[in-house]
């Protein structure tokens, strides 16, 4: 598993332009895809996580639809920097770790998160999962949106085709970072997170985005 000040430092390397290459190669299906996670979110999710926030556009969709504002948690502060400078309503995200986090048991009853599983998985989606099972209450919401590798062999040798080409222009700007994000989403089963999200959760549906190019994992309830 690759060390989390591994994955904190390549994110560091990228915050400044993280949204706009995010908006590129995904020819801005990003913003389609985590306008999908709010209507996963329960009605009385009320005291909402944005598990690894970035730069904010979930929380910023989530207070936009559902009228909530996410505390936010994430490992790079540059990331967050950024966060609290575009989304002035919002309290001041926590740096930390998705392995430890720093809040107490049952304190949410929504976790919510958008590009991260890939990482959790490098750093130990075990140890995540049960954090997400403490902090959230006996009727926890968890919604989790990401990238992975598809089942659909058209849309496998698409991603093989268009990776080369991010990680040649991701790679003008920080080839360490766009290397590690396409071999991370390829390293990245739909069936295995929904295995390991089970482990820990009720009833975990996987929902297919745009030809299996993205995909949200979503339970309603943890195992208590």
């Amino acid at each position: 598993m690759m060390p989390e000040k591994e994955i904190k430092s390549m994110f560091e390397n990228v915050a400044k332009l993280y949204d706009f290459f995010n908006d590129l190669f995904s020819f801005m299906l990003v913003r389609l895809w985590r306008r999908s996670v709010t209507k996963h979110l329960l009605k009385q999710s009320r005291y909402i996580l944005d598990l690894g926030i970035g730069t904010g556009y979930l929380s910023n969709n989530i207070s936009q639809d559902v009228g909530v504002f996410p505390v936010g948690l994430d490992l790079t502060k540059s990331m967050v920097l950024k966060n609290i400078k575009k989304l002035q309503r919002f309290s001041d995200p926590v740096i930390g770790t998705a392995t430890n986090m720093p809040f107490r048991d049952c304190a949410f009853d929504t976790i919510v998160s958008s590009f991260t599983l890939r990482s959790f998985k490098k750093v130990g989606i075990d140890k995540v999962f049960d954090e997400c099972a403490r902090v959230l209450n006996e009727k926890g919401n968890l919604v989790m949106l990401d990238t992975a590798k598809p089942t659909n062999r058209l849309a496998l040798a698409f991603f093989y085709v268009y990776f080369k080409i991010i990680n040649f222009i991701g790679g003008l700007y920080n080839n360490q970072a766009y290397h590690w994000l396409t071999n991370s989403i390829m390293d990245l089963d739909p069936e295995f997170v929904k295995k390991k999200m089970s482990e820990k959760f009720n009833n975990v549906h996987v929902y297919k985005l745009t030809g299996e190019i993205a995909y949200i994992w979503h339970s309603r309830t943890r195992k208590l």
